[in-house]
């Protein structure tokens, strides 16, 4: 089973890549390209994630392993009740506000993806999923400010498991466990 790759490692490849996004917002995209569409194809994933790259250099060496352990251990995640989603976000040893940024990046990645896999603002959705969008796409706008209250930490905390929880349900509503055709993994290069 693949796990996730380590958030500050890809974050480095990929600023390396000069990509055109981040480390959590590229996973924000594929959740919500996964959530949009129940699959997600990983060359057009790649694609939006490392934007105009030239020809040949797309997707050699470590990044090309960090984003194909991305992938398949979100498409796990996702579609397994076992499985502990998480959002790739900085870790708890990172500053406060280096965490609020990498979840609002996450947050706008997961938009970016739902647009990218079909499903814009304003579309016809569940009433909880019409709902937890609108929810993210202000907190894709938060900024932590040094001044905010003693409890930050825990705010922090509670915004990140709203975020995760809200994903697997947006996910449930959007893809139906009881339709959901097992993902064949085996193809991939």
């Amino acid at each position: 089973m693949a796990i996730m790759p380590d958030y500050l490692n890809l974050q480095e490849s990929l600023l390396k890549a000069n990509a055109s996004m981040e480390a959590s917002e590229s996973h924000g995209a594929l959740c919500g390209m996964l959530c949009a569409q129940g699959s997600a194809d990983i060359n057009q994933w790649q694609q939006h994630v490392l934007g105009e790259q030239e020809e040949g250099t797309l997707l050699m060496g470590p990044l090309a392993d960090e984003l194909q352990q991305m992938y398949l251990t979100t498409i796990t995640a996702l579609n397994n009740e076992v499985t502990d989603f998480q959002c790739l976000l900085a870790s708890d040893d990172e500053k406060l506000a280096d965490r609020v940024y990498a979840l609002a990046n996450w947050c706008q990645g997961f938009l970016y993806g739902l647009a990218a896999g079909g499903i814009k603002q304003g579309d016809k959705m569940p009433e909880d999923s019409t709902e937890l969008m609108l929810d993210l796409i202000q907190i894709s706008q938060a900024v932590f400010d040094d001044e905010d209250s003693e409890n930050s930490e825990d705010d922090y905390m509670q915004l990140e498991e709203f975020v995760r929880v809200g994903v697997l349900l947006m996910n449930e509503e959007l893809q139906p466990v009881k339709q959901k055709k097992p993902i064949r993994t085996d193809t991939l290069h």
